[in-house]
């Protein structure tokens, strides 16, 4: 935090009420990068802000949810930012005494009672925003729509998420033309390029393209996921992704940035070449690149793993919990916070479609692994 910072929040609750705000999304962009900072600036700060949000948790709900038992919270109290300033030291103290909270929550905010909002983990849907050549921003969804961009092309999102663009009679007036989708946390998307190939975009994903394929090569950039199946017609298409280049002709397969630093390629049929520099690894069908550390592995692969979200479902063979709850929080748009850092490298192995309730696969994963417990506040899954 800055100076002024420092000044005016000298003693522990007063920091605690900071953090508060800061966990509640009501500070502007300047003051969350100097909370941000200072978190992250030593060890202890970053344990003072999880002890705090494990405990805002359970004085903002008033009640810890035990999944296996089934009792499930619908209805949930959002306390208001006005609410902790005006009994800050009451609040910073209960925040801290972590399992206190429903009794605590009864006892010193009952004479303000919050508003009442139902919160709920539920599946993603289709929804992403398309930015287009004329500068404006759409936003898009499972409903039928047209899209007129001036000049350039007409974009038809079809029932179900899906962009497809209309045939020219014409050539376009601005032939280099690009359009940008951005998909957020819990979306999902679908387009059909220019020249007919079809990308599936996973959550938190972008997608930038030029709306007119040139003659001489197909180009796109990629961040985040996306399943592509490339149509042939002579031209090579690379995707620009996480400082590589994947170049391929005709062939499906999976892009997967997800994972900070990291870039997995997969590839379902056909044959792709990936470059980094000076390096280039061509990959066979079930076969996993992993660029990593500027450098490159490949292996042989069940492929199913890492392409069933296309086809609307979860697999999780012998992987990481840590990996596994990344994959769920972006399609679900939930959060999770573990209690211990040694429940992160559990490995485990089960499957759910997308659409489905994502507690019947961590009901399975209590069942079948022992020791681990999830319980669900809100939209907030706290690992045990």
């Amino acid at each position: 935090m800055s100076k002024t910072d420092k000044n005016e929040y000298k003693d522990d609750d007063k920091i605690i009420l900071r953090l508060l705000t800061y966990i509640a999304d009501e500070l502007d962009v300047q003051e969350r990068a100097e909370v941000k900072r200072w978190i992250e600036s030593n060890e202890e700060h970053r344990l003072l802000f999880e002890k705090v949000r494990r405990g805002e948790m359970r004085l903002r709900w008033g009640v810890r949810v035990a999944l296996i038992r089934g009792r499930y919270v619908h209805v949930v109290r959002r306390i208001s930012r006005q609410v902790f300033v005006r009994w800050g030291r009451v609040a910073a103290a209960v925040a801290l005494l972590l399992g206190a909270g429903g009794v605590g929550y009864r006892l010193y905010f009952s004479p303000e009672p919050s508003p009442v909002v139902a919160e709920f983990i539920t599946p993603g849907q289709p929804r992403a925003m398309l930015y287009l050549a004329s500068g404006e921003v759409v936003p898009v969804g499972d409903s039928p729509l047209t899209i007129l961009d001036p000049n350039v092309t007409e974009v038809n999102v079809k029932e179900g998420g899906e962009l497809t663009y209309a045939a020219r009679k014409e050539a376009p007036t601005l032939p280099g033309a690009t359009h940008r989708i951005s998909i957020p946390r819990g979306g999902e998307f679908s387009a059909v390029l220019g020249d007919g190939t079809k990308v599936r975009l996973n959550s938190r994903t972008e997608l930038s393209y030029p709306v007119h394929f040139s003659q001489e090569s197909r180009e796109v950039y990629l961040e985040g996921e996306a399943y592509f199946e490339v149509v042939k017609d002579g031209r090579p298409f690379v995707v620009h992704v996480g400082g590589l280049d994947v170049r391929v002709l005709g062939t499906e397969f999976n892009v997967n940035t997800q994972t900070a630093g990291t870039v997995k390629t997969v590839l379902v049929t056909g044959s792709v070449e990936i470059a980094s520099g000076g390096e280039t690894v061509r990959l066979s069908p079930n076969q996993l690149a992993t660029y990593r550390d500027g450098k490159f592995s490949v292996r042989r692969v069940d492929v199913t793993p890492h392409v069933a979200w296309k086809d609307n479902n979860f697999v999780f063979d012998k992987e990481r919990l840590e990996d596994i709850m990344e994959t769920l929080s972006l399609w679900y748009d939930m959060e999770v916070i573990y209690e211990s850092d040694l429940v992160k490298e559990m490995r485990l192995t089960g499957d759910l479609e997308r659409y489905e309730d994502v507690r019947k696969l961590l009901y399975f994963f209590e069942k079948t692994s022992s020791g681990l417990h999830f319980d669900i506040i809100g939209k907030t899954v706290i690992v045990r």
